[in-house]
């Protein structure tokens, strides 16, 4: 099952690369397919793999993720960022701390939350907030209580981590959420 998630994962990065590379995407287009693509594999990383398999094999994505990023020119920070906060959760998880449910939505909230503000900030975003707009944090407060109400015991404690988070994904430097986000969704899951 490891190798399958491997090639999947391979595979989106693969399909990313082709399509920045023909012009069919931007870099950012491409890395947030590649962040939403990526984070569905966390269904697998959680009940089929062990946890000291998803966080090994995380660390060996950090490296090659690198080696991406320097071959495209894209933002490097995020893309290690990414699979080093997989190794901490997977971590967390090895050691009993952190359910499976946690992980998954932790995940889930990173990369479709964090997708869907940056795609709709870059479309249609026009109030700018800092760095970011007003209309990708909305898109980020959706999608994240989208997949917190389905992992929560009820939607206002959804609601309440959904918009925390979306406030630690406005408010963390370029590249930094992919490590914040899911690190406090997985947190404020486990203490509401």
């Amino acid at each position: 099952m490891l190798l399958a998630v491997i090639l999947y994962i391979l595979s989106v990065l693969a399909m990313a690369y082709t399509a920045l590379d023909g012009g069919y995407m931007s870099k950012e287009e491409a890395r947030k397919a590649v962040h939403m693509l990526v984070s569905f594999s966390s269904f697998a990383l959680a009940y089929v793999l062990k946890p000291e398999t998803v966080a090994v094999s995380s660390v060996i994505f950090i490296f090659l993720n690198g080696f991406i990023a320097r071959k495209t020119g894209m933002r490097a920070l995020g893309m290690i960022l990414y699979p080093f906060s997989l190794a901490l959760l997977s971590c967390w998880m090895w050691i009993g701390v952190l359910p499976k449910e946690a992980f998954v939505a932790s995940v889930l909230v990173m990369g479709v939350g964090d997708s869907a503000a940056a795609l709709t900030g870059l479309s249609v975003g026009s109030c700018r907030i800092g760095h970011k707009t007003l209309e990708g944090s909305l898109a980020m407060l959706a999608a994240s209580w989208v997949v917190l109400f389905l992992s929560a015991e009820n939607w206002y404690t959804a609601l309440l981590i959904a918009s925390s988070v979306t406030v630690i994904e406005a408010f963390s430097p370029s590249g930094w959420d992919n490590l914040t986000v899911p690190v406090a969704t997985a947190l404020m899951m486990e203490v509401l």
